[in-house]
Order: C-alpha cells, then structure tokens, then sequence
C-alpha cells in the first residue's frame, strides 16, 4: 500500500479552480459564503460538535499599535511584510459566520514568536531566568514577535471567535539558536552537524522559560480585554497544541532500553537533519535522546497555562499503523506516558504533566486511509482522551472527489460528538484552510490542482463549493 506523508506547514500556491455541480441535497454550487441564502456550518453543527474551526493566516508584516499594547488597535505600518487572511474584515465576517474558533497557520510558532529569521539569536538582549531545575541563565530580553499575539488576539476577538494556540514546541519552525549555546548555531565544515548544542538542564530550562513567557503573554491579554482569570474559565485562547509532531513516521514498537525506534530523530526516516535536510530530524531528539522534552512540556504548560484551558497533543499520520510505519500506536503510548507522568516542583508548585486532548492532524486523501482505518485509530485515541481533528482537509485532484469523501468523513465523525456514549468525545472539528486556491497543498507534491477545503477565492470573493454542501447536507 502506497501511503503519502504529509507535513503541516504554511499555505503556498495560488491557482484557479472551477466547480462542478453537487449531486445531491442542496443543488448549488457557489454563492457568497456570507449570504443569508448559505447556512453556517457552525450553527449547523451546534448540536454534534462545541467546535467547528477554520485555519487562517494572519501574516507577519510591520505592525503599529495605537493604545495600550493590550487593548490597543493594530495596523500595518508598511514598513516590511504583507498582511493575510485574517486582518481584512470580510475575512474576519465569513470565519465569525462560519467557526467559533480558529487556528493561526504560522503566527504562533517559535520562528514568528522570536523571529531570528537567521536562526541566531545572540545580538538580542538578554535577561537572565531561574528555572524550577535550579539553572539560572541568559534569555531573551522579549519576546520579538509579541505584538503579533496581541493583534491575532485582538482580531479574534474583533471576529467574536475563540482560537486554538499553535504551537509551543516543534521540531520545525524553531530557530536554530534556540538549541545552540549563546543562540548562535556553530556548523561541523564538513557534515554541517550543529556542534554547540546547549546540555539537556539548559535546553530544559529554555523550554520552561519559553513557555511560561508565551502563556503569560496570553494571560496578561486576556486580563486587560475583560476575559475572567486564570482559573475561571472564558478564555479566548482555549486549547494550545503544546507538543506538535513527535512521533516518527517510520516508528517501530520499541519504547524501552538503548533501541528505542519510534521518536522523531530516532529511526532511519526521521534521523538527525543538517541545515539543508528540512523535513527531517529533530533538536530536540538531538539533545534529550529520549521523550523527556515531550514530558516536561506538558509539566510546564500544566503550570503556567489555565487549568481549563485544553493541552493537545498534535500529529500527522496518526492513523498509519503496520509494519512502514506505527504511528497510531506511538501516539498512544506517550499519550499514556504523559497522562502517568510524575509531578515535579515547577514555579515552588507541585506540577504533573497534563495532557488533555490528542489532536488528529487528518491531511487524508480520497482512498487512502479508509474510513474504517481512519475511525479505527480515532477511537483508539478516544480511550485515552477527547479528540480535536485539527487540521481537516483533502487530497483531492478533482471536486467530485472531494464532495464525496467531505460527506463521507463528517457522517462518520458526528457519531462521534456530543452525543457519544464514551467517555471521551471529538471537541472540535477543524478545517485547515479558507479557500481552495491558498491551500498548502494546492497544488500538491504531483503538481495537480488540488480541491481540500470548503470555499473557492474568486476576487476578493469567498464563495462555497460542492465540498461546503456536502458537510451542510451531511448533518
């Protein structure tokens, strides 16, 4: 069985796309996504699922702040960068219609939060920080992409919709430095192997201080723009995916001793990566050799994050499990690893890791997985936890295919919302993208024109296509 690995990254290509007619129920094909004519999928689903998102860029450009930095408006400044999506008000009017949440594409990302757009983060100022393990050391004076939380922020709430954070820690789209002693990666001239990595005490002292600083952001937000506290629910940012993508795709079935095979970095396809071997590898194997960094993420946003806000594991694949790949099964046990992990004091607190949600990416194609193979893993995934499908869309080379398997996916997901008889249940649904056109996979690695996702760009023009009815007609 051919399979194709598909990575989450940010939305690429621009390409026209037509449509066709769709085959049954409501017979039209494309009308304004803000018509009073176009129902709202999540009104539509109010009764089967608490969340239907939409994924959305934001961009990252030159920002200006008129107020208080919390509370204040934000707007380009043009000096640098391009706005997207998700600053222009009709976008914000077609997701608030559509979602009550959304996902960012890019904008919370380590790489947007601190910006070395180099991977070297040596010339910023530094602070020093006291970590629960004892370490004191040099960090980041700030933050660098901080505005760009508080103006997504502000556009969310503009938009009247919650948000899921993503993501805290990544192999990807995590600067260099970040691993590197004094922020500054030194190369190996002839492997081009990084060989400055900082010791575990530090990395772990790095990650807690990362973590602490982007969820005190959140916090202090929140605070200013009338939500309720920290532990008293209402929060625009509900849920973060706190570890993204740490399952390799080739894992094995070892999870103890010397020989362990199933961790990103641990297996023949996923090993240590150079600067030009992107897709592959990961720091954080690199310096932990183990799953203590996935641990000791959900420790810390256990401590720093509110207690109802959702911490989310968050993977691609997730439902491959035979001999190229078990990926469902990893995904499992270090779901089991964290939820059975040990507290540890963390800010003169005692603190477990906490993981509530496993986040099934669901980047699926028309035939492959099936439906069964697809729900086999997800209710493996529900014996452990709620589920958010956090990244909803297909491989789709015509619109036929994707009408068809939009309707077959959300019939077979709604049995599993609010109204299931387990103890655990699919939360959220979300859909990875806003038009057809800037999906991140149109077109796809073949070169085909893609159709993953509901609505079709004409213009400035939003407007739905045969997969938007099929989900309609599906409930």
């Amino acid at each position: 069985m051919k399979k194709t690995f598909l990575v989450s990254v940010a939305f690429t290509s621009l390409l026209a796309v037509s449509c066709s007619q769709p085959s049954n129920g409501i017979s039209r094909s494309q009308d304004n996504w803000l018509a009073d004519s176009v129902p709202s999928i999540k009104q539509t689903y109010n009764d089967t699922f608490d969340y239907i998102g939409l994924a959305v860029e934001y961009g990252n450009f030159g920002l200006k702040c008129t107020g208080d930095k919390y509370t204040g408006t934000y707007t380009e400044d043009k000096s640098w960068g391009t706005p997207s999506e998700f600053y222009y008000s009709e976008v914000q009017q077609g997701v608030s219609k559509h979602a009550n949440t959304i996902t960012l594409g890019n904008e919370l990302k380590p790489q947007f939060l601190l910006q070395w757009w180099d991977g070297d983060g040596s010339s910023q100022s530094k602070t020093t920080f006291t970590a629960s393990n004892g370490k004191t050391i040099e960090v980041p004076d700030k933050l660098n992409g901080e505005a760009l939380i508080y103006a997504t922020l502000n556009a969310a709430k503009k938009a009247g919709v919650k948000m899921r954070g993503h993501v805290l820690t990544w192999h990807s789209q995590t600067p260099e430095g970040f691993f590197t002693e004094n922020y500054k990666p030194v190369y190996d001239e002839h492997t081009k192997a990084i060989t400055n990595f900082v010791s575990k005490e530090v990395m772990t002292a790095r990650h807690e201080w990362y973590i602490k600083t982007v969820l005190d952001c959140v916090a202090q937000w929140e605070k200013a723009n009338g939500f309720a506290g920290k532990e008293t629910g209402n929060h625009l940012i509900w849920a973060w995916d706190v570890v993204n993508e740490a399952m390799a795709d080739d894992a094995g079935t070892t999870y103890t001793g010397t020989n362990q095979n199933w961790l990103r970095g641990s297996t023949s396809q996923t090993k240590d990566k150079s600067p030009t071997d992107y897709p592959q590898g990961s720091r954080w194997y690199q310096i932990y050799g183990n799953e203590e960094f996935i641990i000791n993420a959900f420790r810390f946003a256990n401590a720093y994050a509110p207690a109802d806000v959702k911490l989310c594991y968050n993977d691609y694949n997730e439902y491959v499990d035979f001999v190229d790949g078990y990926k469902t099964s990893a995904i499992e046990h270090i779901a089991k690893l964290i939820k059975e992990g040990t507290p540890q004091t963390i800010a003169g607190k005692s603190v477990s890791p906490r993981l509530d949600v496993i986040a099934m990416q669901s980047h699926v194609g028309t035939s492959w997985p099936s439906i069964s193979e697809y729900e086999s893993a997800l209710k493996k995934f529900l014996a452990i936890a709620d589920v958010h499908v956090s990244e909803l869309d297909f491989n789709a080379t015509s619109q036929n295919d994707a009408e068809k398997v939009y309707g077959e996916y959300l019939k077979m997901l709604k049995k599993y919302g609010k109204t299931y008889s387990g103890s655990h249940k699919i939360e959220c649904v979300t859909i990875w993208g806003i038009n057809n056109e800037n999906s991140w996979i149109n077109p796809n690695s073949d070169g085909n024109t893609t159709y993953p996702l509901l609505f079709s760009k004409t213009g400035e023009t939003y407007d739905t296509n045969n997969s938007f009815w099929a989900v309609i007609n599906s409930h």
